[in-house]
């Protein structure tokens, strides 16, 4: 059955992958294999979030049997909840599709819902209502509109509520540094991150992170100034591999002149110097429950941006008296590495024990065995303020080449102090002393 825009081709094959992607995706959401939505369904309500302008076919065009979904589109374009939600989606494939799915579910939710509502009423009424005849078949059908109006409505108003997280969690996983592409496909995991979307733990974290500035503002590549590096701007001297082109229009007496008095017009060029993993270590610990643990989390996954921006890898393990599991995501990632990650940080909940020698020679160990061999940030957060064998740690550092900068949040611990290349203290647990751990 054709939907109910115009200008578009419903038989066109990337048109219908669309339609059939959403529809896989809303199964899995729904975790059920009958048919939920059809194609013709799913497109349009993609395309009503996707274009700029979307608009409908004259009522007289609408097939047979499409009273129905044509209502529905109709009532979607008309709300003054979707001109909230398009800014968010227009032009954006993924945004569009995840907002699409969401939408599809509030509202098969809200539809079944209304029609167990009218059933019960239904049931209240009994035979009064079964004597109505042919006039009774109008009032079902004008009810099964005025059902569809409203679950439209009330999945829309639920949608407007998380389309600012649905962009964040793509922020998160692409970076929002200008100029710079990404080969990441959040749609491979759509239905991972619509359960994301609902997760209450990743939007108090999202609502941390947007207090802080963007990464990519404050934080540069390392670099070198060089003789064979990307061009970065101009300045002057002598060296004659970095001349611009138009300095050899000048005649000779002038050009060796300017060649003797080092003002020559050069190109300015570094190259970029490579670096070791961002390796977070977080205190999970029975005493970081609360904000402790929610801002550990929240700077952990500013340091993830921070290793985006910087092309490097990005190694977490939370630990109490005994490491948990690492989560490792690469330069060259895959999108369900990042979606993990997220996952990862936002489910671990606070509690048990600490001890933070064991932590730190794990992380050495790990780095040890991936062969890491330029220099490692291991970047510890806790709250601990045991003892730490000092010696066996400093000797671990020193033997993979790892730099320890300590995180103690509202305390102090003097052994962590020394043997650390970096040491801060956490009192606030605002955005201001998150900034300073991510500039390190």
């Amino acid at each position: 059955m054709p939907g109910v825009l115009k200008n578009i081709d419903y038989s066109d094959p990337h048109t219908r992958y669309r339609g059939e992607k959403i529809v896989e995706i809303l199964r899995k959401v729904l975790r059920s294999s009958v048919e939920v939505v059809n194609e013709s369904l799913a497109i349009d309500v993609f395309y009503s979030f996707y274009l700029p302008f979307p608009a409908l076919i004259p009522i007289d065009q609408v097939p047979l049997g499409s009273e129905t979904h044509y209502l529905l589109v109709k009532t979607l374009l008309n709300s003054e909840e979707v001109r909230k939600i398009r800014p968010y989606t227009v032009a954006d494939q993924f945004s569009s599709t995840v907002v699409s799915v969401l939408f599809l579910q509030y509202f098969l939710e809200s539809l079944s819902r209304l029609r167990e509502e009218s059933r019960s009423g239904e049931r209240r009424q009994g035979e009064e209502r079964g004597s109505e005849g042919a006039e009774g078949g109008f009032k079902e059908e004008g009810e099964e509109f005025r059902n569809t109006i409203t679950a439209v409505r009330e999945a829309l108003k639920r949608v407007a509520q998380n389309t600012e997280v649905i962009k964040n969690i793509e922020k998160l996983a692409h970076g929002k540094q200008a100029g710079v592409g990404h080969t990441l496909d959040l749609e491979e995991d759509a239905s991972r991150v619509i359960r994301l979307v609902r997760s209450v733990d990743l939007r108090e974290l999202l609502k941390w992170l947007a207090r802080i500035p963007d990464i990519a503002t404050v934080v540069r590549r390392r670099k070198r100034r060089t003789s064979r590096g990307e061009v970065e701007g101009y300045t002057v001297g002598s060296d004659i591999e970095r001349l611009v082109p138009t300095e050899l229009a000048y005649p000779d007496l002038y050009f060796y002149s300017k060649f003797a008095d080092s003002t020559l017009l050069l190109y300015e060029k570094y190259s970029r110097l490579t670096m070791g993993p961002i390796y977070v270590l977080i205190d999970k610990s029975g005493s970081m429950e609360g904000e402790k643990i929610m801002w550990a989390k929240a700077t952990a996954l500013a340091l993830f941006m921070r290793s985006r921006v910087e092309r490097r890898p990005f190694y977490i393990r939370f630990f109490d008296s005994e490491p948990f599991s690492l989560i490792r995501v690469g330069v060259r990632t895959k999108t369900n590495d990042v979606v993990r990650l997220i996952e990862y940080i936002a489910r671990i909940k606070s509690g048990g024990g600490t001890d933070i020698s064991k932590a730190v020679l794990t992380a050495c160990t790990d780095i040890q065995q991936y062969k890491l061999k330029d220099v490692s940030d291991i970047v510890l957060i806790t709250d601990g303020e045991d003892r730490i064998a000092r010696g066996l740690v400093r000797r671990s550092l020193r033997s993979v080449s790892a730099r320890l900068i300590s995180v103690m949040i509202m305390g102090d611990n003097s052994d962590l102090r020394k043997i650390s290349d970096r040491y801060f203290k956490v009192v606030k647990l605002d955005e201001k002393e998150m900034l300073q751990v991510v500039e390190a």
